[in-house]
Order: C-alpha cells, then structure tokens, then sequence
C-alpha cells in the first residue's frame, strides 16, 4: 500500500515537473523570438500608418490650391474692374461736363448730378432765415473807377452779415433795383425788360459777407420790351450808380466811361 501511495506521488512529481518544463521551455522560445508572432496580433505597421494619412494630407493640399486659386480669381476680379473703367467713369462725372458750373459764354453747363446738388443747395438756402436789416449792412462799389472803350462795368453789392446766424436775402430784379443815371436822365434800370429769375436768394454766411455782381453791357435800357427796337449805346462819361433794396439803404457810388 506505502509503495503504491509512493509510485503514485512520484508520478504527480515528474507529470507536475514536465508541465512546468514545457512552460518554462515555451516562454524562452517566446522570448527568444522577440515575444508573439505578429500574425497572432496584427498592428498597424508604418506603411499602414502613412496610407491613413495620405488622404487627409492630399485634400488639405487640395484646399490650399483652392484657395490659391480663389485669390488669384479675386485679384483678376479687381484688375478686370479697373480696366472696364468702372472706376474711371465716377472720376469721369466730376470733369467740366459734369460740374454744372456756368460755361464761359455764360450759359449754364449741363450736368446730371450738379443739377441736384443745386437744386439741394436752394433748397437749403430757402430754409434760412430772413436777413434782418438791423443785422445786414449793404454797400455798392465799381470794380473800376473808370473803363476804357469797350470794357463792361461791373458793379458789386457787398453783404455784411454781423449776426452769428447765416441768412438769406433776395437779390433777384422782383427786389434789387439798380439804376445808372446821367445828370437827371435815368440810363439804365434793372428791373426795365429784365433777365433771369425774378427771385434770386442769397446766402449770407454768419459774421462774413455775400457779394452780388451785376456787369453793364453800355446800353441804354430797352424802350420796348419785345425786342422790335434796338438798344442805344451809352456816350456819356460819368454815371451815378444807386442800389435799392427794401428795408435796406445803400449809398450810391459813381464811375466813369472813358471816350476813344
């Protein structure tokens, strides 16, 4: 019985021992070989690794040609406006056609967009205030104590505005009455067969001064009005000059017409 017990433990032993040798064998060929085989437990290698980035790295290169070529698009944009003259047509309005500025030969140049900018101008100038008299003093002179043969008088109504407040006064031949005169003879009047607006409104800047300029072409006033008679030529030399205005008083001035 002892005996069989003992045959048994020894079998335990050397099946016990042979287990542990074969482990023990196994983990030194792992080891041996570097660890698991790496078909046992796939990983992404570095060609793998670089094939995932690929597509990502590709499309944010496609990105940036586009956006290259985005930017090349809009400067062509900017470039083909310039050379359509885009540009060039509003530099173009503010010329000589366009200024509304009055024309050398005295007509009234025509223009789109001065044409509203005067219109605003009126506009604006109608909303001022009436100057008051008390505010306002008026004074007439000659750009020229004498003129030769040939030369127009201009004579200039000077506004002094005194108040701090910018005004407005009529001017126009419904108000403003010049007349020259020769000794007791009335030569020309204004208001005689006149041109132009009835209604003239001026601007007379606060504290400054407005000047209304009216050029004399050396002829008596029209006897009619329909231009059937011809208008005489002044011959006389020393003209008085006088400027009414109601409301306003305005010291009258002379000058001179010199003979050939």
């Amino acid at each position: 019985m002892l005996l069989l017990l003992a045959v048994l433990a020894l079998l335990v032993f050397w099946a016990l021992r042979t287990s542990g040798g074969t482990d023990s064998t196994g983990s030194g060929a792992d080891d041996a070989a570097g660890g698991p085989a790496p078909s046992l437990t796939p990983g992404p290698t570095d060609g793998e690794s670089h094939s995932d980035e690929r597509p990502g790295g590709r499309e944010d290169s496609d990105e940036e040609d586009a956006d290259e070529d985005g930017d090349g698009d809009g400067g062509g944009s900017g470039d083909g406006s310039g050379e359509d003259g885009t540009g060039g047509d509003a530099d173009d309005g503010d010329g000589p056609e366009g200024d509304g500025r009055d024309s050398e030969d005295g007509e009234a140049g025509d223009g789109g967009g001065s044409g509203e900018a005067q219109a605003g101008a009126g506009a604006a100038v109608a909303g001022l205030p009436d100057c008051r008299p008390s505010r306002l003093t008026l004074s007439l002179r000659s750009a020229e104590n004498a003129y030769p043969p040939g030369e127009r008088p201009e004579l200039q109504l000077t506004l002094r505005n005194e108040s701090g407040t910018d005004c407005r006064i009529d001017v126009g031949h419904g108000a403003l009455e010049l007349t020259l005169s020769q000794g007791d003879d009335e030569v020309w009047n204004s208001q005689r067969c006149p041109k132009g607006d009835e209604s003239e409104l001026l601007r007379v800047p606060a504290n400054g001064t407005a000047v209304h300029t009216v050029v004399w072409d050396r002829r008596h006033s029209p006897e009619d009005c329909d231009g059937s008679r011809g208008r005489a030529a002044a011959t006389g030399t020393t003209y008085l000059a006088e400027a009414e205005l109601p409301g306003f008083t305005v010291t009258p001035i002379s000058f001179r017409l010199d003979k050939d």
